[in-house]
């Protein structure tokens, strides 16, 4: 994985549906530096020379000349809160902004997240780009959570690897999607702890064997 990485990524969140012209961020760690897309620039127009990489300790910018994202105070917060997070995305995706103005979790009608989460919950509101908002998403995602919604906001995933966290936003806003389009008809049949669990035991099975 490397930093030069978030422009694929970036123009995928247009494709994708997952922004629209400037809404949203996206962001990984390589030593000492993360690297992070910059402020209002739209994603499909994003290129190399348009990132910037900041110190996570001291928050000084080391490389590029843009004007980072103005959610650099978030980024700097999870990597600096856990170690294991190696890259961030961060969506205004239509439906997950739907249950996070609504502050409602995104309840697990589909096992899509099962390796990864039981349910989307919220965290508390404050306004964008401030060290309240922050210190609140740190609170939301915890030790081990790997996505969560921003109340009145949008939605945050992060993982070990940017392909794995921008996988995680996709499926995010599709299952936030499905357990929308899914209330409309009644009542969604709502899977277990249990039955995540094992899904989650049976995705460790999945797919190729990587050969040796």
């Amino acid at each position: 994985m490397s930093h030069t990485d978030l422009v694929t990524f970036s123009h995928n969140m247009i494709t994708d549906h997952l922004a629209f012209g400037t809404s949203g961020n996206l962001s990984v760690r390589e030593g000492d530096l993360l690297w992070i897309t910059p402020s209002g620039v739209p994603f499909d127009e994003v290129t190399v020379q348009d990132l910037v990489g900041i110190h996570v300790d001291t928050g000084q910018q080391i490389a590029g000349s843009a004007r980072p994202s103005s959610e650099l105070p978030l980024h700097r917060a999870v990597y600096q809160a856990r170690a294991d997070v190696q890259a961030i995305v961060h969506t205004h995706s239509e439906y997950a902004a739907v249950f996070a103005a609504c502050k409602e979790p995104v309840l697990p009608v589909h096992y899509q997240l099962a390796p990864w989460e039981y349910e989307i919950v919220c965290a508390d509101y404050a306004t964008y780009g401030t060290y309240e908002l922050a210190q609140n998403a740190v609170a939301a995602l915890g030790a081990d959570h790997h996505v969560i919604l921003l109340q009145n906001h949008g939605l945050l995933a992060v993982a070990g690897t940017l392909a794995d966290a921008y996988h995680i936003a996709r499926d995010g806003e599709w299952l936030a999607k499905l357990y929308y389009r899914a209330r409309q008809l009644g009542h969604p049949q709502v899977l277990s702890r249990e039955e995540i669990a094992a899904v989650r035991e049976q995705f460790l099975h999945y797919g190729q064997t990587p050969s040796v």
